[in-house]
């Protein structure tokens, strides 16, 4: 019997489509079964290589539109056959005891739903060659135990604190992980909104995140401050003071490498119920927000105005931040 159903989504990369498979049929772990979905139509590429690879554990799913990302990925989390699921995006790989180590942390951690590890960074060069960095996506933590990580964390009012690449899902029958089309860039923090917390934490480096010269994600400054300004400003407006401390929330802001403090300023405008945070702004935060929409106007307009353009998206938030509190 399979314990792991593994997706695999790929667009258009045949040769990190084949890094990853490669990774996957090294696993330590053989009970999985995987499933290639190929979001580019025409493309035969993807159905070439499973053929190469002919491990009669993986099958070829073939959409017959392009899906997008946000959509996709909405395939895979529900329920599954098996006891758990995974997802392995084409430009990312994993260390042989990936599934093995990351399933023994979920079986001795019986509260958590969803668990996922540090990855070491590798950078794609203009030749098409990949270079292995001394960088983590999370700090080095030497002899560290895995651990609970409990809502909410600061992260969360401008991101997720979790990977979609480096994640084991314990698959229950009643769980229902989709989103709304939201865009991909911010779709982890969305869909972290839906997870039962505490989630696990593991500190090893068992998975490997791609920096790719080419990516399907928008970097589009104006959506990106729209997908900040609903995730914080749900958080917000959600949040006791017991829960999520104004004054640290504030500090933290303006300690960050890149201050956030224009977006918690934007989202306090935004809302009546988070006015009275506007006390614990400096002349500073407010001369940084100045600044920022004379540079960059159309994203402080999209900010201000998020959650009446895309009401779907800020219902589906506030509504599945408010289940977390009352957890």
């Amino acid at each position: 019997m399979s314990l792991v159903r593994v997706f695999v989504p790929t667009f258009g990369r045949p040769q990190l489509l084949r890094r990853a498979l490669a990774s996957l049929c090294a696993q330590t772990l053989a009970e999985w079964v995987a499933e290639v979905h190929n979001d580019l139509p025409g493309d035969p590429t993807p159905a070439q290589i499973v053929a190469e690879v002919a491990d009669p554990r993986i099958t070829l799913v073939e959409h017959r539109e392009n899906l997008g990302g946000t959509a996709t990925f909405n395939l895979f989390f529900r329920p599954s056959s098996e006891p758990y699921y995974s997802i392995l995006e084409d430009d990312n790989w994993w260390e042989p005891e990936f599934l093995e180590r990351m399933l023994g942390h979920l079986d001795a951690h019986t509260n958590a739903v969803v668990a996922w590890c540090n990855q070491h960074v590798a950078e794609e060069q203009q030749d098409g060659s990949w270079v292995t960095t001394n960088r983590t996506v999370r700090p080095l933590e030497q002899n560290a135990e895995a651990r609970l990580v409990e809502w909410p964390q600061i992260e969360q009012l401008y991101g997720a604190v979790h990977s979609n690449g480096a994640m084991l899902v314990r698959s229950r029958s009643d769980d229902d992980f989709r989103t709304p089309l939201v865009e991909f860039a911010g779709v982890e923090g969305f869909r972290e909104r839906c997870f039962p917390f505490p989630l696990l934490y593991v500190p090893e480096s068992l998975a490997w995140f791609s920096v790719t010269r080419q990516t399907h994600r928008n970097r589009n400054r104006t959506t990106w401050a729209t997908v900040q300004a609903l995730l914080s400003a749900s958080l917000l407006c959600n949040a006791s003071s017991d829960k999520l401390d104004p004054e640290l929330v504030w500090l933290r802001a303006r300690l960050a490498r890149l201050p956030t403090t224009s977006l918690l300023l934007l989202a306090c405008l935004s809302h009546r119920a988070l006015r009275c945070q506007l006390r614990f702004a400096t002349c500073k935060d407010w001369l940084r927000l100045v600044a920022a929409s004379l540079l960059h106007p159309t994203g402080t307009w999209a900010a201000l105005r998020a959650h009446r353009v895309h009401h779907d998206w800020w219902e589906f938030l506030n509504r599945h931040t408010a289940a977390r509190f009352a957890e």
